[in-house]
């Protein structure tokens, strides 16, 4: 019994041991990316109310620092999978797939700029506005797909509503931002045109992305919690 427990602390230990190392790094990419994200903001001369996030890949100051910075979003969430998938936290097929989604989005985004100069292929500015959707829709479904997981582990109650609430922060900040994207591309229409004035697509855009933020910092949490209720209780 003494080396079944001796075994089961020495599984546990390399699990949580795991669990640390992919959070390190989920924490060190996305860190990272708003890090560079941020200075991007500082040294370009756009409109950080106005303009949207993806014309700062042309721009006077700070070329290829949102494409780094997009692209170390999704590493950083690739490894923050790895991270609940190492805290025996579970996560359900649907959300290891939308998660990959959310990943594989904002690596197509990065790759394939938007559409705002002659130069640009439109075809190139189809592929990154489709890919930005599936990413932004893909992360709430993650988000919903773990809460509903949680129903089975009580330990974690807490936890589960505090990752409600961040999903339905994240689904309403993206419907606020859909709203406002849809008012920037009628200007001719009274209603939407007052719309578009009181709340601007770029603003409306970087609500939704600190939306997402606070979302993967939940996720974070999860594995975090999940690692500490995995360890077994000392003999």
């Amino acid at each position: 019994m003494r080396d079944m427990r001796a075994r089961e602390a020495e599984v546990a230990g390399e699990l949580t041991g795991r669990t640390r190392s992919w959070l390190v790094s989920s924490t060190a990419a996305i860190g990272w990316a708003a890090f560079t994200m941020v200075i991007l903001h500082i040294v370009s001369s756009h409109d950080p109310i106005r303009d949207t996030i993806s014309s700062y890949a042309i721009t006077d100051r700070g070329g290829g620092m949102l494409e780094a910075s997009v692209l170390s979003l999704a590493i950083g969430s690739l490894a923050l999978l790895g991270a609940l998938l190492s805290s025996g936290a579970e996560p359900p097929r649907t959300a290891r797939i939308l998660l990959l989604s959310w990943a594989a989005g904002l690596i197509t985004a990065a790759l394939f700029p938007a559409s705002f100069t002659a130069s640009t292929d439109p075809a190139t500015g189809e592929i990154h506005q489709y890919a930005s959707l599936i990413a932004f829709l893909s992360l709430p479904g993650v988000g919903f797909s773990l809460a509903d997981r949680l129903r089975e582990v009580p330990e974690l109650a807490r936890t589960r509503m505090l990752l409600r609430r961040l999903t339905a922060l994240s689904v309403l900040s993206l419907a606020v931002f859909g709203l406002s994207y849809v008012a920037a591309d009628f200007p001719g229409a009274p209603v939407l045109a007052q719309i578009s004035a009181v709340l601007p697509v770029g603003l409306a855009q970087r609500v939704a992305l600190l939306a997402d933020l606070a979302l993967l910092a939940g996720l974070s949490l999860l594995a975090v919690r999940t690692a500490r209720l995995r360890q077994p209780e000392p003999a």
